[in-house]
């Protein structure tokens, strides 16, 4: 980006309509020469402009494609992942569902001894021919040989089935549809793992997708940051380049009216009325702006010097004078030509004249 933006700013400069050097008299060449500078420095700040857009444009629309590709990539991995794993915890869910629901039919026992542990009885219904089978502490008492069912509650958790599996482990009971039983509570010991399992697969699948979408725009995001970074600076370096045409032209201008009227020392009069005029906007700015403290110019030390310089240097402006511009300078002393936007302006001005006249200007 900065190869191609010092390109056009060179290919811009060559562009200058410069005159012979004996094509006219020198005021005359000078004039033509700057009026040609500032059409072209304004037109390469116009096309800088809207290159600089354009290329934001570029970046903005170069980011929302990486976005939206990186939101369609994340559309379908979530997508896959659903066709993946859905039908599998539909599966678990309903087997689950089915054991449960199967489990107050398998759950029949009978009763082979009592055993020394009272808990373990909360777990059986009390029988159909002796609905309170309560003892006087109110905890279920049961009679050797009598035929009930376990609590619909047991087929919902292992930790109560396995109470279950102690029970008849101690032989307290024993199972009256051994095999049915045996076949629904192995779903309902083992399906709730495996549902936990594809549940956390699945879970971690979509956190991987949205992290890997996440990470995708991030370095679209970044990488257009560092782009715009390097693009600003490109153009704020080629934006200070026409402006300090503009200004050199500018100034040039209103200084070539003026050393035009001492055409014995158009050269010497000429860098006069330019840095009078630089000056006196320079101290205008300040004059006009307000006081902060934080001016330290060399020779202007104080707010009401700047005022007294800025009323003189109009004065000067209204009724312009070569002897008065030469005081007015020595007043502001180097303040401001010593400051890099002078600098800058004053070598396309040198540049600019010298091809023109064929003569160096003193500064």
């Amino acid at each position: 980006m900065r190869k191609a933006l010092a390109i056009f700013v060179s290919v811009a400069l060559s562009l200058l309509v410069v005159a012979p050097a004996n094509a006219a008299p020198k005021a005359t060449m000078v004039n033509t020469a700057f009026k040609s500078l500032l059409v072209s420095a304004t037109n390469s700040l116009d096309s800088l402009e809207e290159k600089y857009e354009s290329d934001i444009d570029a970046l903005d629309a170069e980011l929302a494609n990486s976005t939206l590709a990186a939101n369609a990539a994340y559309d379908q991995e979530i997508q896959a992942a659903s066709n993946l794993y859905a039908p599998q915890i539909s599966t678990s869910s309903q087997k689950l569902s089915d054991a449960r629901s199967k489990f107050a039919s398998v759950s029949g026992v009978k009763v082979l001894a009592l055993g020394t542990n009272r808990n373990y009885w909360g777990n059986l219904n009390c029988p159909t021919v002796r609905p309170e089978c309560k003892d006087v502490d109110k905890g279920e008492k049961f009679n050797v040989g009598e035929v009930t069912t376990l609590k619909a509650v047991i087929g919902t958790q292992t930790d109560y089935l396995l109470e279950i599996d102690i029970m008849l482990g101690l032989g307290l009971i024993e199972l009256t549809n051994r095999t049915d039983y045996l076949a629904v509570t192995s779903v309902l010991k083992g399906e709730p793992t495996n549902l936990s399992k594809i549940s956390a697969e699945y879970a971690s699948t979509q956190a991987s997708s949205k992290s890997k979408k996440e990470r995708a725009i991030q370095a679209a995001t970044s990488k257009r940051s560092s782009a715009l970074a390097n693009l600003d600076e490109a153009y704020e370096a080629a934006k200070a380049q026409f402006e300090a045409q503009e200004t050199a032209a500018n100034l040039a201008l209103l200084a070539a009216k003026r050393a035009s009227k001492d055409l014995a020392n158009y050269d010497s009069a000429f860098v006069i009325a330019y840095k009078f005029e630089y000056n006196r906007q320079m101290v205008g700015e300040i004059a006009d702006a307000a006081w902060t403290g934080e001016w330290t110019f060399r020779t202007i030390d104080s707010i009401f010097k700047v005022n007294k310089l800025a009323v003189y240097g109009d004065s000067i402006d209204l009724k312009y004078s070569k002897s008065e511009a030469i005081k007015f300078n020595s007043a502001v002393g180097n303040a401001f030509t010593n400051e890099p936007d002078f600098r800058a302006a004053l070598k396309v001005l040198t540049t600019v004249y010298t091809k023109t006249t064929k003569t160096k200007l003193k500064f």
